[in-house]
């Protein structure tokens, strides 16, 4: 048996590893920020503060064998700050679904609704492109 028909089956497996994600559509992106809200309010009273957003990922961090890191946290965060627009720690549900929404559009390149991994590493290259000019020219990053 030739050596190059050893390394087709590791080769297979890599294939399917290193495979794309499947699109994503937007529905299913406010679908699941609806959840994520609904989840971490855990008084259910339609506001989420840091507090209640620290606990829901940290609890989904252990549920995956992890341990949440300053750095973790310090991004948790900046988006959390990010949301919360009118700084009173505390974020409602139309905010929340609202902010994922925007992340959403902004990386829908073609404005069809879907986001496919080829979209997403590009709106990903430009939003890293705006960072680092942001940074050489000293405003704030987007």
């Amino acid at each position: 048996m030739p050596k190059s028909w050893v390394l087709l089956p590791m080769l297979a497996c890599a294939g399917a590893a290193l495979a794309d994600p499947p699109p994503v559509h937007r529905a299913a992106v406010e679908q699941r920020a609806q959840n994520m809200f609904d989840r971490s309010d855990t008084n259910h009273d339609g506001i989420l503060t840091l507090a209640e957003y620290h606990a829901a990922l940290a609890a989904i961090v252990k549920a995956k064998g992890g341990t949440p890191t300053p750095q973790g946290w310090a991004m948790v965060d900046a988006q959390f700050a990010t949301v919360d627009q009118t700084h009173s720690g505390r974020v409602t549900r139309a905010q929340f679904v609202g902010a994922a929404l925007a992340h959403f559009d902004g990386a829908d390149l073609n404005h069809d609704g879907t986001v496919t991994p080829k979209e997403a590493r590009m709106a990903a290259k430009i939003k890293n492109r705006a960072a680092k000019a942001a940074k050489v020219r000293g405003a704030p990053i987007p």
